[in-house]
């Protein structure tokens, strides 16, 4: 998906229609983990006997989803504060000319 460096779009802060320079969020550091998620990493990494979790080389394949959604943010050039989008583009690849 090729999106344009800048759109004019509306601007809730400024109330009016201005130049908005297109942004691409990268994804943040991951908060604490749950106990659940604590456990299952121990048990993968040191064993359970005949561990519960098998890492076989066909499961780091499973559950690979072909798009991702991006996280696109606009930022208002008069007011430089940033608005997003109710939900974020679907797409193989992004790129922003």
């Amino acid at each position: 998906m090729k999106l344009p460096s800048q759109i004019k779009r509306y601007c809730p802060y400024c109330k009016a229609h201005t130049l908005q320079k297109v942004v691409q969020v990268k994804g943040g550091k991951r908060g604490t983990m749950t106990a659940g998620s604590r456990r299952k990493l121990y048990n993968i990494e040191h064993g359970y006997g005949s561990t519960p979790y098998p890492m076989f080389e066909h499961a780091k394949r499973m559950g690979v989803k072909q798009t991702k959604r991006y996280d696109i943010r606009y930022k208002c050039t008069k007011c430089g504060k940033m608005t997003t989008q109710s939900r974020g583009n679907k797409a193989k690849k992004l790129e922003i000319k």
